[in-house]
């Protein structure tokens, strides 16, 4: 099973729709099988772009400098079909990538991700689960520190906002009650 956050799952399709009627793909990178990271890169088969995603070697030098400076495995190569299902070609079966994740467009508004673990000639569908994005720590790409995700720290301070709206309605219904002290005995002076 591979999961993916809802920020790069987003990325990827808005990259599919964006690219649309070509094809478009990147690199996933990750740890234990949840993507955590995106590279987007531009389809470099200018003859039939349609029809193939193609990558060069600088690209996969590029992605290797982007797992390693994000601390992330590489977990495959994604690529859409922009007419068809997301299932792999005979032609992205001869790459002799371990993973293939494809985006399959056939109904382009409701787009389909799938992805396959390729075992000598046994083909496996793997099932994707997208999860949140609360408390996933990914890099700012500006700076290269890592953050929590940009939809954490709203949430939380809606989340915290609500505890307190809660405390302050819960207190203002209870009975106000004598207090139990002389109030000449009380002070809060030290």
């Amino acid at each position: 099973m591979f999961k993916i956050t809802q920020r790069q799952y987003d990325i990827i399709m808005q990259q599919a729709q964006t690219a649309f009627p070509n094809e478009c793909g990147g690199i996933l990178g990750g740890k234990e099988n949840t993507i955590l990271g995106v590279l987007p890169i531009l389809n470099k088969d200018w003859n039939n772009p349609k029809q193939t995603f193609g990558l060069t070697g600088e690209d996969f030098e590029r992605a290797d400098l982007f797992l390693k400076k994000h601390d992330l495995e590489f977990l495959g190569v994604y690529h859409s079909h922009p007419k068809g299902v997301p299932f792999p070609s005979e032609q992205d079966l001869s790459h002799n990538m371990k993973h293939q994740f494809i985006i399959g467009l056939r109904d382009r508004y409701n787009p389909e991700l799938a992805a396959f673990t390729i075992d000598g000639n046994n083909l496996i569908q793997e099932p994707i689960k997208v999860i949140d994005d609360i408390g996933t720590t990914v890099i700012d790409v500006r700076t290269g520190h890592r953050k929590l995700s940009e939809n954490a720290m709203q949430d939380e301070m809606d989340r915290l906002s609500n505890m307190i709206q809660d405390i302050i309605y819960h207190r203002s219904r209870y009975d106000k009650m004598q207090p139990l002290w002389d109030d000449s005995t009380f002070s809060t002076l030290a």
